[in-house]
Formats: C-alpha cells, sequence, structure tokens
C-alpha cells in the first residue's frame, strides 16, 4: 500500500532550476534524456499542482515532450500554459514510440529545431498535429 502522502510533488525539485527553460516529460526515466527536465508522472498536470504553479511564478519557458500517445493530454497542457503567457515549445517526438527511448543526441537536436507555441499559431498546429 502507498503511504498517505500527497501526489503534488515536484519531481527533483531540488536539481530544477526555474531561471532556465524546463523541459517537461511524462515518466522519471524520460526526464533522464535532458538537462532541467522534469516528469510530470503521468501525462497530466493540473492548473493548481506545485509543478505549474512554479512555472508561472517563476515565468518559465517550458520545452513538452510527451508521449505521441498522450497527444490529447499535451494539447490541454499548452492551452494552460497559453492562457498564462508561458513561453511554450513544442519538442517532435513522433518518431519514438517513447521519450525515454531516444538517443540523448537526437533528444537535444530535436529540442533545438523545437516548435514555438503561442496564441498566434496554436490553432494551426493542432490543425496540423491532428494530420
Amino acid at each position: 500500500m502507498n503511504p498517505e502522502a500527497s501526489r503534488d510533488i515536484v519531481f527533483n525539485h531540488l536539481y530544477l532550476d526555474f531561471d532556465e527553460d524546463l523541459t517537461i516529460v511524462e515518466g522519471v526515466f524520460d526526464a533522464i534524456i535532458g538537462p532541467n527536465a522534469v516528469p510530470i508522472l503521468g501525462s497530466t498536470l493540473n492548473e493548481d499542482s506545485a509543478l505549474f504553479q512554479e512555472i508561472v511564478t517563476n515565468d518559465t519557458p517550458v520545452y513538452i515532450a510527451l508521449d505521441r500517445d498522450a497527444k490529447k493530454k499535451e494539447n490541454r497542457l499548452i492551452e494552460k500554459f497559453l492562457e498564462y503567457g508561458i513561453e511554450i515549445y513544442k519538442i517532435n517526438t513522433t518518431a519514438y514510440d517513447d521519450v525515454g527511448a531516444m538517443p540523448k543526441a537526437n533528444f537535444l537536436h530535436l529540442k533545438k529545431k523545437a516548435t514555438l507555441i503561442n496564441s498566434d499559431n496554436y490553432l494551426l498546429y493542432r490543425t496540423l498535429s491532428s494530420l
């Protein structure tokens, strides 16, 4: 049985720098892929969670690299960050089933080519990503 404890934690908080860009991934093994990466321990991140609030408070630029099977949840997360004016980039992970399976060099290359998502191009991004 799991102990009675809050699940609202920021995994590896001690090693994160919210003054630098932050990469959001799904799982712990995915977070090994790059510097300043944080797993959301699933594929959702609520507005009232400690991680979301810290990102908003520090106006931290965010790179999203969720697995390709989490497209709808990823879009909801992007929408929420846009509502708060967070600078957000989407890393194209479609060539891999799982971010943790990527070679680190490939991930860093894809991160450099990440697409800036803003309120002006979000609808176009959603349309193109659903094709």
